[in-house]
């Protein structure tokens, strides 16, 4: 799953969703931001569940963020990804 459009944005939390009508279904994931052309890899995990928000060390500005599930236990779907400033962060 990638998203961009009007950025770029500047963030310190990454949430993440499944639908999980259908289980739980995904065991392995990354996530990437793409600054100047360039993909680097900022978060990543094992599950996600109904809910999981990722917190990052320090706030990241991208263009574009993707996420990639490496592992998964059949078709997946995920919800949109959302990105957030926390207030430690200046948001």
């Amino acid at each position: 799953m990638r998203a961009s459009g009007p950025g770029p944005w500047t963030f310190d939390r990454i949430g993440l969703a499944e639908d999980i009508r259908y289980g739980q279904r995904v065991e392995r994931f990354t996530v990437e931001a793409r600054t100047g052309g360039t993909w680097t890899a900022i978060a990543g995990g094992t599950t996600i569940g109904h809910r999981r928000i990722l917190a990052l060390p320090r706030p990241v500005t991208a263009d574009a963020v993707r996420v990639t599930v490496r592992a998964s236990r059949g078709p997946i779907r995920l919800a949109p990804v959302t990105l957030h400033r926390s207030r430690a962060a200046g948001g």
